[in-house]
């Protein structure tokens, strides 16, 4: 009888933590690392579907009885991690797994056979879950050569169905193991569960097989990406020789980048047969050419390396969609008004960033909790929109380390980014043009007959950026004070009840009812449009009269009328009446230097003639093409891809862009 180092109690403390799962794949990889090519898992299930028997058996070379304290006494420590050889594939790392069966089982038999000169000898060991500390083993018997392995049975056991072996342990065991036997198939290493292979066919996402020659020498290259991560393990290069024995493994240059590229590679050919890695001493066998820092050796990696780039690419794209998805579920992106062009186009730039951003490096976006990736993509946004983009490397130095190339790669699909963005503004500035060259139709050609309902509220509505992008269209069509409340209150709280107003001109109604809840000093801004028949009405006394009507009926009303609530009103006409009351009154309010500021008070109120609508249109608009016109042939002259290219990835629709000059 022996006894191990440690009691009961600092076992099991040290063991808590293992799952049955965890625990069945130390006994398998406990099988290969003696020997074995062949791991049988057999189990047995009752009426109720629970195991109630179960082993594991390997053809391996068993455990010769002057080792048994080695097995199983330093359970802290283990001789497979003290004597291990460098890149070997000896898993063990310390005496641990064979106890851990306490988890699922009583107690648990180790039926071993080992072969000692030219005989085979067989025993018995057994250990309980009550007393982890002590191990039993039988004298050992002679038996003939058919005898081979060890089989661990376990004893009585409990808590496992065979729904957990056909759902989480077949299912770990395949992510524990799927690289192990591609490494070892050739060899026709194979774990069988009941008789059937364990299957990790579901795992492998994308294969390929090919051929690499260097100074030559021909490599036999395959190629894996796993659909998921396999447990505890890095995605690496294996190096197998002509015979498929193991020579040499390394990690791929794409580990720890942020995404889910998981993935294997396996080299074989006889370059490997006489492989040798570096001594400790650093030296080498200097009649070995084929070694880790061999030339050749060298090339070929870098080759993998930038295989596995290329691979990666469409990946990346791929989930870099997913990823901004993602992020639009989240709300981590910053609150545009989905019915504005131009906050379309501020929404499409900062997404088309991220994705460029996470293409770069995915690392950029990964352990971030919710509340640092809405803060670091609104930076993002503000840098995108500022046009300082030399701004977003300085944030990304405090994140990631990006190599030169890295940066350089990145500073194009920004400019390309950037190219795509001035084409759309144009796009959209050419489509305002069009715009208001049809509003001046309507507004200045009398044979048009426009209506100032049906004709021009419906133009505006359609284009009330005229009077200011930061609008959000709140009404329209003349609904009265009531119907303008209700939609009102609804878009500032989500409520949708009958309200009513007691004023004597609560019924009266207004032309366009626009809505701006600003975010300076919490201040919500409102602000009422009364549009005036260009031919049959000019701007007089009585419209500014009506204006304070409005005006009175809004003030009666608490909702209306919350401390943190402003109103502005536009009047808009084609031509002043003769009195000059409109035009003295603009007058006598210049030197707040506000354009058609008619009245001051509590509440303002502006007076235009549409004229003047559409010249501040022309001239602000002219500005701001021009300017694009020059940043489209800057960015257009940079080394990229062709700008029809870009255009053609980029473009929603495939009308051709029309520059339009300023209106005459």
């Amino acid at each position: 009888m022996g006894k191990v180092e440690v009691n009961a109690k600092g076992i099991k403390n040290r063991l808590k933590g293992v799952k049955p799962f965890r625990s069945i794949a130390e006994y398998i990889w406990n099988g290969f690392d003696a020997g074995a090519n062949t791991i049988n898992i057999s189990y047995g299930i009752t009426d109720l579907n629970n195991i109630n028997n179960l082993s594991v058996e390997d053809n391996g070379n068993g455990i010769p009885l002057d080792q048994i304290a080695n097995k199983f006494k330093p359970v802290l420590s283990s001789e497979k991690r003290d004597n291990e050889v460098q890149h070997t594939l000896v898993h063990g790392k310390n005496g641990l797994g064979r106890l851990t069966f306490y988890h699922f089982s009583q107690s648990a038999t180790w039926i071993t056979c080992y072969k000692l000169g030219n005989k085979y000898y067989q025993y018995e060991i057994s250990v309980d879950g009550s007393r982890l500390d002590r191990y039993e083993y039988l004298d050992q018997k002679e038996v003939d050569d058919t005898c081979k392995g060890t089989k661990v049975i376990f004893n009585n056991i409990f808590g496992l169905s065979e729904v957990d072996f056909t759902d989480s342990i077949l299912d770990f065991l395949a992510k524990e193991f799927a690289w192990f036997l591609e490494v070892k198939k050739v060899l026709g290493y194979t774990i069988n569960i009941n008789g059937e292979p364990l299957s990790y066919s579901s795992l492998i996402k994308d294969s390929e097989d090919q051929e690499i020659d260097v100074n030559k020498i021909n490599f036999k290259i395959k190629y894996i990406r796993w659909a998921k991560k396999l447990n505890r393990h890095f995605s690496r290069i294996y190096c197998v020789g002509s015979d498929g024995e193991f020579k040499y493994s390394k990690p791929t240059t794409l580990n720890n980048k942020g995404d889910e590229f998981y993935h294997s590679v396996f080299i074989g050919g006889e370059y490997f047969d006489t492989f040798k890695i570096e001594k400790n001493d650093g030296q080498y066998d200097l009649h070995n050419e084929h070694n880790d820092r061999s030339d050749e050796f060298k090339e070929l990696v870098l080759k993998i390396n930038l295989f596995l780039k290329d691979k990666r690419k469409p990946f990346i794209v791929k989930y870099a969609k997913s990823l901004v998805e993602d992020f639009e579920k989240e709300g981590i992106f910053p609150s545009y008004n989905s019915k504005n062009k131009w906050e379309t186009l501020r929404s499409e730039d900062i997404k088309e960033t991220v994705r460029q951003l996470y293409q770069v490096d995915p690392r950029i976006f990964s352990n971030l909790n919710t509340t640092q990736k809405k803060t670091f993509v609104s930076f993002i946004s503000l840098i995108i929109h500022s046009g300082d983009i030399d701004d977003i490397f300085k944030i990304l130095d405090g994140v990631v380390e990006l190599s030169s190339s890295e940066r350089e790669v990145f500073a194009k699909q920004l400019k390309a980014t950037k190219l795509s963005a001035v084409i759309r503004t144009i796009e959209l500035i050419s489509d305002r043009y069009k715009s208001v060259e049809e509003f001046k139709k309507l507004v200045f050609d009398p044979n048009m007959y426009a209506g100032e309902v049906p004709h021009l509220q419906k133009m505006m509505e359609k284009n009330y950026w005229l009077i200011g992008e930061e609008y959000q269209l709140l009404t329209a069509a003349e609904p009265d004070f009531e119907e303008a409340l209700r939609r009102f209150t609804y878009c500032l709280n989500g409520e949708a009840k009958k309200t009513t107003i007691n004023h004597p001109d609560k019924n009266k109604e207004m032309d366009l009812f626009l809505v701006r809840q600003g975010k300076r000093n919490s201040q919500i801004e409102n602000i009422v449009l009364e549009l005036k028949h260009p031919q049959n009405v000019r701007l007089g006394k009585k419209h500014i009269d009506q204006v304070y009507d409005y005006y009175q009926v809004i003030k009666s009303e608490a909702r209306f009328n919350a401390s943190n609530m402003c109103w502005k009103f536009y009047l808009i006409g084609n031509e002043f009446d003769g009195s000059d009351f409109v035009q003295s009154q603009i007058n006598n309010l210049k030197n707040h230097g506000e354009s058609g500021l008619a009245f001051k008070g509590e509440y303002k109120l502006y007076v235009f003639k549409w004229s003047e609508i559409f010249a501040e249109f022309e001239l602000k608009h002219d500005f701001l093409n021009q300017k694009l016109k020059l940043e489209l042939g800057r960015l257009a002259s940079d080394e990229h891809d062709s700008a029809d290219d870009i255009v053609e990835k980029n473009r929603s629709s495939d009308a051709p862009v029309e520059l339009l000059a300023p209106a005459a």
